[in-house]
């Protein structure tokens, strides 16, 4: 599968792909930026209600981030589809999130999938190895 970088900016693009969650009324798709450093696949806390999820109900961690502070995140266990295949997954939510798109990590995506930035080009391949 390969997906085009989506332009955030004029000059600033980014591995930003489709994926979608089963959600209590379906599935629904949503978009996430593919994060080689990030453990965890987080996505902000307000993708929770749209799926009809009650973040607070799972496990709670807290995660470092890059300038040391803490984030608070609750852990679910998901269907998710991407492209063709679906799987169970980690995704964590959070009220905290600073940014302005959701991220898929490491946990639960990376070891389904080969992953491979051509920056340059300005594309993500995305090969199934289960």
């Amino acid at each position: 599968m390969r997906f085009p970088y989506f332009q955030l900016e004029k000059d600033n693009f980014a591995p930003i792909i489709p994926l979608k969650i089963l959600g209590r009324e379906g599935w629904i798709t949503f978009e996430a930026y593919i994060d080689s450093g990030a453990s965890f696949s987080i996505f902000n806390i307000d993708r929770a209600e749209i799926l009809g999820i009650h973040p607070k109900r799972e496990e709670k961690i807290y995660l470092t981030v890059g300038d040391g502070g803490l984030l608070e995140v609750y852990i679910h266990r998901l269907q998710v589809e991407l492209s063709d295949l679906r799987f169970m997954a980690q995704i964590g939510f959070s009220y905290q999130l600073g940014i302005g798109f959701n991220l898929l990590g490491r946990k639960s995506f990376f070891e389904h999938f080969r992953i491979c930035f051509d920056d340059k080009k300005r594309f993500v391949e995305v090969y199934n190895i289960m």
